[in-house]
């Protein structure tokens, strides 16, 4: 979803390919040629490709600087823009896959359960920090406009749709996914790739 906003946003012409997870396409020969690891997505740029959403929502803004999503070297809002990448995608996103796909770290189904909870439990941390500092200098990640750590965050917000306490259920970053989702971008994305906010637990 990130990667797909990141491109609706620096404006780019692009071409979108559905791999579809469901019917295994992602293990499909030719796929695996692009990227071994199976998942998605994966940016095919000229004879570069480039898997990692993250790794992908860097090579993008960096090459189209123009759009602003992303400080540059020198600025002095890169440090915390790279912090915030590497965390979401590194603790967020991990817990959220603990979360999300349990069976694919433990065997036993009891064993599943306590690590759902687990991770349940330790996202409230983290989505608690996330909104006590967005509430300190907010409305976004790095102040007062837009980047690409606020589309990525939003993304794995839609994350925890199905969780007890979802992430709109924080002021801060409730305000926070209402802006983001509100841009056009955000929008022909989930038109373009058929989902909406509260979709099937699948997409």
């Amino acid at each position: 979803m990130a990667p797909h906003v990141v491109l609706r946003e620096i404006g780019c012409r692009f071409e979108l390919v559905r791999v579809d997870i469901s019917r295994g396409e992602n293990r499909a020969p030719a796929y695996l040629a692009l990227n071994p690891n199976a998942r998605v997505p994966t940016l095919v740029h000229g004879r570069k490709v480039i898997y990692e959403s993250a790794a992908i929502l860097m090579y993008l803004c960096e090459a189209h600087p123009e759009a602003r999503l992303m400080p540059l070297p020198g600025d002095a809002d890169r440090g915390p823009f790279l912090q915030w990448l590497f965390w979401l995608t590194n603790t967020l996103q991990e817990d959220l896959q603990h979360w999300w796909h349990a069976d694919n770290y433990l065997d036993i189904e009891a064993a599943r359960h306590d690590m759902k909870i687990v991770a349940e439990r330790r996202l409230g941390r983290m989505f608690s920090q996330l909104d006590s500092s967005l509430g300190q200098g907010g409305p976004y990640m790095i102040g007062p406009h837009v980047s690409a750590i606020d589309i990525f965050l939003v993304m794995l917000c839609r994350w925890t749709r199905a969780m007890a306490q979802p992430a709109t259920t924080y002021p801060n970053l409730n305000r926070l996914i209402g802006l983001v989702t509100a841009r056009p971008a955000w929008a022909a994305m989930m038109l373009a790739e058929g989902i909406d906010w509260n979709g099937p637990l699948a997409s």
